[in-house]
């Protein structure tokens, strides 16, 4: 069976998880002034098949929490993730006996944001609906998720609001420029850091990280879709290696059975079968068989 491997931190969440940032991302997308004390950082923080992880999450007062998933492959399942992640955060907020009390729980607002880089044309700003997935009409759920493609580009209105993006943006743009001239990908974000370092683009956070981790951060890449084929090819492993332990079990208790009602003793069944002797005890009492 496969090792199971924990779900590295993305460059982008390493950025984000950050008070000062968030407060200027949060006014970015509301318009609205938020104090450092009112920021909660509530970002789950689950292994990468063992638990829920999400990329960033942080309640803003009481009035409100805030998703942010950062993306390079478009996928329409966003909604439904974030489903189960604030459903996960409301767990975790809620008391297990509160929704079983006559009075109405006071709840934070959810807000759900997703922010994608990657190659394929997208427009600079979208929705995405959780109806969309139903396949019928007249729901009484919906989620919606608004995109926005942070592909760097002079004329995107999120990137003028919000400086760390904008940096952020830059140094993807200058690792696929440096890649594209025919540099490796460590060389090109090498080449990247130097040049976020030189026009101050994030050059405090950039001071504080070994290139190695950035590299490690960068090159590791986040796929559902694989992630979901990895996740049920163990399953798959695991019902095997069940049901080839289950046929072997079932073909030891037949064996015994013939044995005992032969007059064999325990002692020749263990030699023959290759079993214990509490086992043929086991299967003769299950069996109402007579044992020496």
């Amino acid at each position: 069976m496969k090792a199971k491997r924990t779900y590295k931190d993305s460059l982008f969440r390493d950025i984000f998880n950050n008070k000062r940032r968030l407060q200027r991302i949060y006014e970015a997308l509301t318009g609205k002034h938020i104090s450092l004390s009112d920021i909660t950082i509530t970002t789950l923080r689950g292994t990468f098949f063992e638990d829920i992880k999400n990329d960033i999450s942080f309640m803003a007062g009481n009035q409100h929490i805030i998703l942010m998933e950062h993306q390079s492959t478009l996928s329409e399942n966003m909604p439904l993730r974030m489903l189960w992640y604030i459903a996960k955060l409301y767990r975790q907020r809620v008391d297990p006996d509160a929704p079983y009390k006559k009075t109405r729980i006071a709840l934070p607002a959810p807000h759900f944001y997703m922010f994608y880089n990657g190659k394929d044309d997208a427009p600079a700003k979208w929705t995405m609906r959780l109806s969309d997935a139903f396949e019928e009409n007249g729901n009484t759920l919906e989620l919606v998720v608004t995109v926005f493609n942070i592909n760097y580009a002079k004329n995107s209105e999120l990137l003028q609001k919000c400086h760390d993006l904008k940096c952020y943006s830059i140094f993807v743009d200058q690792v696929r420029k440096e890649v594209a001239a025919g540099k490796t990908l460590r060389q090109a974000i090498s080449q990247a850091i130097k040049y976020c370092q030189e026009h101050d683009l994030l050059a405090d956070y950039f001071a504080k990280k070994e290139q190695e981790e950035v590299f490690d951060m960068v090159s590791f890449k986040w796929d559902w879709n694989r992630a979901m084929e990895v996740r049920a090819e163990e399953a798959a492993e695991q019902a095997a290696a069940k049901a080839s332990a289950e046929t072997a079990d079932a073909k030891t208790t037949e064996f015994v059975i013939r044995m005992l009602k032969k007059n064999y003793s325990c002692d020749e069944i263990v030699e023959l079968a290759g079993t214990t002797k509490d086992n043929i005890i086991r299967i003769a009492q299950m069996n109402k068989l007579a044992y020496n």
